[in-house]
């Protein structure tokens, strides 16, 4: 493959221009069950290979799924048209970089027959149905594989591979007591195929969902609120422009003037840690060849860095965090990789707080741009260190910046999130308004 990309890049340079190529990838397998059958069985491949070129300072784009001599000279041809017709971006251009960078994990396992990942997937239903009556349907159950592999190759002999496999199970739940309904679904991943836990997903999804066929609305009011992992991560997903030098260049992050300036809590930092040890799968470059290391975004309290890509770091004459995203059909972008929230004065639970547990419309309930949101919300109603109850058919509102800055440390443990991606201190937070019934 990096032949035929160095071909590639040569054809370019021909044309006096620089230019990058991202090679991807992939085989799946995805299998689903509904009455105890399998009814989605899809095996695929695919593969796809993008070219950005930069000539005269125009940025040009094309990618192809055939990797055929005429179907190459037609990506080639295309992304210098494109370039004609873009506006020059001074920019953005290919970084100085050389070497070869590898990131490949590819754990070795003993081959497992279709038909013991046949059996798994019913379990995903019929294990679900098994363990209660009450359980109606089992809408999201799902296993799947994937081998994923992609390669980038820039015209200045930067060269990276990156290679992954991994595996995901799904289950879920909904459940009718007399009427009375609930879901809640659960998922766990690995990169060997005997480290999968189907029991936990069947089992994690059963009991929220008998204990949310107790749910009861709440007063109105303002409550103290603790997020499970993973609602603490939906929330930080969701306002990520955050923490990213793209959005403040095109004016939609409200952190855009506020480096160097208190912006949360004190008691906190955020960390965005592609290399950290406990994480579901590391990160050693971007999709710029950039090697990560660890960022400092916030620290204590204080707004430190956004994420930035060459074009962002030019731009606001900084260096580049190694923060660059791009597939092989998209522009390029900025992302963040895994983020750990640290935190110190810790302070004792209160008395009475909120577990916040399941989430629904939270992107829909969102601005992006002031932090508002409005979010429904279920889970459970705590008391003096025990749960006496579980809460439903309300909806939380409030700004995120707001909410980082009415909140307590109540642990030190960093806890995880379930796809191991996102990692907090506990976190407590205080006076956050509750609509529910008047």
């Amino acid at each position: 493959m990096k032949q035929l990309m160095e071909k590639v890049i040569n054809q370019i340079t021909d044309q006096k221009a620089e230019a990058d190529l991202m090679f991807s990838s992939a085989k799946t397998l995805k299998m689903s069950a509904q009455k105890n059958t399998i009814s989605t069985y899809n095996v695929s491949s695919s593969q796809i290979l993008g070219v950005r070129v930069i000539k005269d300072g125009r940025v040009g784009l094309s990618y192809t799924e055939s990797l055929d001599d005429e179907s190459l000279k037609l990506l080639v041809k295309q992304a210098l048209q494109n370039a004609e017709t873009t506006e020059v971006n001074a920019h953005e251009r290919i970084l100085d970089l050389a070497g070869t960078l590898q990131d490949e994990l590819f754990l070795p396992e003993e081959e497992v027959s279709i038909a013991l990942k046949t059996e798994k997937a019913l379990l995903l239903e019929n294990g679900v149905k098994k363990l209660d009556h009450r359980v109606t349907a089992v809408p999201y159950n799902s296993y799947s594989e994937q081998d994923y592999l992609s390669h980038y190759l820039s015209s200045r002999g930067r060269f990276t591979t990156y290679r992954d496999k991994s595996y995901t199970i799904t289950s879920s739940a909904v459940m009718d007591e007399k009427g009375k309904k609930s879901n809640y679904y659960d998922f766990h991943m690995a990169h060997v195929f005997k480290d999968l836990n189907f029991q936990k997903v069947i089992d994690t999804a059963l009991f929220h969902s008998r204990n949310l066929l107790q749910e009861k609305t709440l007063p109105t009011g303002k409550y103290n609120i603790r997020f499970t992992e993973d609602s603490l991560q939906s929330l930080f997903n969701c306002f990520s422009n955050f923490y990213s030098a793209k959005s403040a260049m095109d004016q939609v992050n409200p952190w855009t003037n506020h480096l160097g300036t208190e912006v949360i809590s004190k008691d906190l930092s955020i960390i965005d840690h592609p290399l950290f040890e406990r994480s579901f799968r590391t990160s050693k470059f971007d999709s710029e060849g950039v090697q990560r290391k660890p960022l400092s975004l916030i620290e204590d309290g204080v707004l430190k860095s956004f994420y930035h890509n060459s074009v962002t770091a030019n731009h606001y004459k900084a260096q580049t965090t190694g923060h660059a995203a791009r597939s092989a059909s998209s522009p390029l972008g900025v992302y963040g990789t895994d983020l750990l929230i640290k935190g110190k004065n810790v302070k004792p639970l209160p008395k009475k707080y909120l577990e916040v547990i399941k989430m629904d419309g939270l992107h829909s309930g969102a601005n992006r741009v002031t932090g508002a949101f409005s979010v429904a919300v279920k889970g459970y109603i705590w008391e003096r260190g025990e749960r006496v109850g579980t809460f439903g058919n309300i909806t939380l509102s409030g700004k995120f910046m707001d909410l980082l800055r009415q909140v307590e440390v109540t642990g030190t443990d960093l806890l995880s999130s379930t796809d191991e991606s996102f990692f907090s201190v506990p976190l407590m937070f205080y006076d956050i308004s509750i609509a529910g019934s008047n």
